[in-house]
């Protein structure tokens, strides 16, 4: 049978599944079908009462189709058959409704109440049996709410108390305050924090702690804060009371080769002293002492400080040579700590080969690239990366490879540092910031039936890292040269796009870019809370051309066709900047909503009158409205009609609009339903982009939209996307035919790819 065959088999038994869901739900049991919550209360609703569930039903799609229960059902009872294990191993059992589990849950959920101040909350359950089914209701009665009324300090250790009040400012519970035992916890959880990194090595939750006093015949508590001694267990059975001391840092000590596997003392070979530390070494210096000093930031003589700790495990754990680290102190006398840093490295080389299938107007290519990286090539965490690439795109007669076909080859070579090559910031700040500076060089042929070309490049950016949990990316890009040669360029394709009016007789004619730019990017999901909320921001400023431009008027040198020239070749000027913001609503645990909005301008100006082919934008493909393939949308209503003419459709501004719903299907199976609109438009009026204007009053007129659906195939190290995009609204077509209804076979878009489109 074909693969169309067993898909229509898979849907209709699927649909027969989906009939009965209790098709093992066992006599005199049920399925606990839903789960609801009544709370008289917009500020307690289900998503906060829902992870206090100690048995939840089956997850369903826009919370309602249990597509992994049905899945399940698909199965038969004959266990020894391989097709009903795969059924069952892929889907989801019914969740059985449980008395018991239903009584605790009622628990959990009052004590959420009562630590959320809710001190006479009463949770009720009403349970609405029916046929094999259970619907079960929590009705929560929150009632009268407790206050903070004082908060009181009470803190026996006279070293304790004088930091803790210097840090009282700083006390995110106040009076007057709903009394919230989770944030008192957070609070607590703070003071720790700020009296470790105060150098009190020793203390912890247990040290400190508070008791509450409700006041009577009222709503209203005070809180007071206390602390514990260190108790110390002697040899003749006593215990001792000693008072919390600040310790100073003794040693420091790195093992950058640490063998897991050996006792610590066979681990000592030479030993290498610099800037105050040591390294210890066996055998052949893998990892330069410099390198390792600019990373650890617990130094010999200060307090113990947890915040250096923390920034020495993330800096350590940013070289490419670490696969594990760790930091461990010894006591020693007069209130010492050394400190010895145990570094287990990773592979240093890897290689990888790609390929990949590609598709232009019906012709089927192919491309394949390799790369190879060695993550320690001078002995100091340098990644060397090369990556080399060819492709060949079927343009004509097959027959005929070299002149009817396309063909490309290229390469790029790159160099990161893990530190801030010849920056003017300070030597302190550039040890104590995690940055990297990366060179890179990269070439690539390109020859079809049109021209041949030739472009070349280099560049150098910083990187850096910033942000409480390293969730803020800058990246500074100094200098990026890319010298474009065409060799060869056929009279026909001169004369049919390259004429004095056209938008692309620049991009095909010997220039350079010689350009600079920022990119700031963050990302506010908590590592350690995936199912909240966040948000994703991604914003580029470049420009091009202006250095030289400078120059050449400073030296008053004389323009050829009204524009300066460095070697005889003309150079671009622009400037262009591109924002993106996406936005994450996560409910029912695995489900989303993802919104997205994606905007980009570039503008040309001084010595050039278009913006570079390659820095223009373009719509359509994965990543954008994905009813179009890539660049096969725009600019606004152009629409081409020759064949591999795509680097015909693209645009100075673009606009990306995208909503997207994420479910859990079953097995390692995502879904997603999506609706995309966008565009992309020329600053300019350009012959050969006709309709492609963007104006004020007609922009929104000239909007793409579609809609689709997807499949993610999530292994854990990498997803793998598969997307339908369904054409909605085309522009390019004449009035009666831009609502696209009904469907034609061109209005599919089928897109391949690695991650999340956003």
């Amino acid at each position: 049978m074909s693969l169309k065959s067993y898909l229509y088999i898979f849907l209709i038994s699927l649909f027969a599944a989906s009939c009965s869901t209790t098709k093992y739900v066992p006599e005199n049991k049920y399925l606990l079908d839903e789960v609801k919550f009544d709370t008289g209360k917009k500020d307690i609703g289900k998503e906060e009462l829902s992870p206090y569930l100690r048995q939840k039903p089956n997850p369903g799609i826009f919370g309602t189709y249990k597509l992994q229960l049905k899945v399940y059902n698909l199965s038969g009872r004959d266990t020894t058959k391989w097709i009903n294990r795969m059924w069952r191993k892929i889907g989801e059992p019914p969740v059985i409704f449980s008395a018991e589990e239903t009584e605790r849950s009622r628990d959990e959920i009052r004590k959420y109440m009562v630590n959320k101040g809710y001190m006479n909350a009463d949770v009720k359950v009403q349970i609405d049996l029916k046929p094999k089914k259970a619907v079960v209701t929590y009705v929560v009665s929150a009632r009268t709410p407790y206050y903070i009324r004082t908060i009181r300090r009470d803190i026996e250790d006279d070293s304790l108390r004088v930091y803790l009040e210097k840090d009282s400012s700083n006390t995110i519970i106040k009076e007057g305050m709903l009394f919230d035992v989770d944030l008192l916890e957070t609070d607590r959880a703070r003071s720790v924090e700020y009296l470790r990194s105060r150098g009190f090595y020793y203390m912890n939750k247990d040290y400190l702690y508070i008791e509450a006093d409700s006041a009577l015949n009222s709503n209203e508590i005070d809180i007071t804060i206390k602390s514990r001694p260190i108790l110390l267990n002697n040899p003749d059975g006593s215990v001792s009371k000693l008072p919390h001391r600040r310790k100073k840092i003794g040693r420091v000590v790195c093992i950058p080769w640490y063998n897991s596997e050996k006792e610590f003392a066979d681990q000592i070979g030479d030993t290498v002293q610099y800037e105050g530390m040591s390294f210890l070494y066996d055998g052949e210096i893998q990892s330069k002492p410099s390198l390792l000093y600019n990373k650890i930031h617990i130094e010999p003589g200060q307090y113990f400080d947890v915040r250096d700790v923390e920034k020495t495990y993330a800096a350590i754990n940013s070289l490419s040579t670490t696969k594990y680290v760790n930091i461990a102190f010894r006591e020693q006398p007069d209130d010492y700590l050394d400190c010895y840093i145990q570094i287990i490295p990773g592979k240093t080389q890897g290689y990888s080969v790609d390929v990949e299938g590609t598709n232009t107007d019906g012709d089927f290519g192919a491309a394949v690239s390799g790369t190879y990286s060695h993550k320690n090539i001078f002995k100091s965490s340098e990644i060397f990366r090369l990556k080399l690439r060819t492709a060949y795109q079927p343009m004509g007669d097959i027959s005929n490879l070299l002149s009817d076909n396309s063909i490309e080859v290229g390469g790029e070579a790159s160099l990161t540092l893990p530190k801030l090559q010849g920056s003017f910031l300070s030597y302190d700040i550039r040890r104590r910031i995690r940055a990297t500076t990366e060179y890179s060089l990269s070439y690539n042929y390109q020859t079809n039936p049109w021209y041949a070309r030739t472009i070349a490049g280099g560049a150098m950016k910083y990187i850096w890292v910033t942000g409480s949990r390293n969730n803020e990316r800058y990246s500074v890009s100094l200098v990026d040269l890319n010298f474009v040669y065409l060799p060869r360029v056929s009279d026909s394709f001169k004369e049919e796009y390259l004429n004095p009016s056209s938008s692309m007789r620049y991009s095909y004619e010997d220039h350079f870019i010689l350009s600079s730019g920022f990119t700031f990017s963050k990302n506010t999901q908590h590592p350690n809370r995936p199912v909240d909320d966040f948000i994703t921001y991604n914003g580029t400023v470049e420009t091009g051309g202006n250095t030289l431009s400078a120059f050449c008027a400073l030296i008053d040198k004389e323009k050829v066709d009204g524009a300066y020239q460095i070697g005889n070749i003309r150079f671009s000027q622009y400037v262009k900047g591109e924002f993106d913001f996406s936005h994450n609503l996560i409910f029912q645990g695995n489900n989303k909503v993802v919104y997205r909005a994606h905007v980009g301008l570039a503008y040309p100006y001084g010595n050039a009158d278009v913006v570079p082919f390659e820095k223009r934008f373009y719509a359509g493909g994965a990543n954008s409205v994905r009813g179009w393939s890539v660049r096969t949308l725009g600019p606004g209503i152009y629409k081409s009609s020759i064949s591999g003419t795509d680097f015909l459709q693209n645009g100075d501004i673009k606009l990306d609009l995208n909503l997207e719903y994420r479910f859990k299907l079953f097995w390692v199976l995502e879904g997603a339903t999506f609706v995309d609109g966008g565009n992309v438009w020329t600053i300019k009026s350009y012959d050969d982009q006709q309709g492609g204007e963007f104006k004020l009053d007609t922009f929104y007129e000239q909007i793409a939209y579609a809609y689709g659906l997807g499949l993610r195939f999530d292994f854990s190290f990498f997803l793998f996307r598969v997307d339908m995009g369904i054409k909605m609204f085309d522009p390019s077509q004449e009035k009666s035919k831009q609502w696209r209804y009904p469907i034609e076979s061109d209005d599919f878009a089928f897109h391949f790819a690695i991650g999340y489109p956003f």
